[in-house]
């Protein structure tokens, strides 16, 4: 004989889960971002460059940096006809 289908509740239903922010475990305060999982980040800010030299024969530069970490990498801005760029630009490197 089979059982008979047993009905599964899908209503929307309010929780409201003790996650222990604030409270002390052990020696060590707990919060909310324990629930979370840490990334580290390395950051790298490439800022500016100055009398870059001309590249070719009509004295002209167009600078970029290539910014390389393992098998990540990051490409700034390209600049043309530029000895003093500034990018001032942020690349992110998570570790992994």
């Amino acid at each position: 004989m089979q059982k008979p289908p047993q009905s599964v509740d899908f209503a929307l239903k309010e929780t409201s889960p003790n996650i222990g922010a604030g409270s002390f475990t052990g020696d060590k305060l707990s919060c909310t971002y324990d629930l979370v999982e840490q990334m580290q980040y390395l950051y790298a800010r490439v800022v500016k460059a100055k009398d870059l030299p001309p590249k070719d024969i009509t004295g002209s530069c167009d600078p970029y940096v290539e910014v390389k970490l393992g098998n990540y990498k990051g490409v700034t801005k390209h600049f043309e006809k530029k000895s003093n760029p500034e990018w001032n630009q942020v690349f992110a490197f998570s570790k992994g």
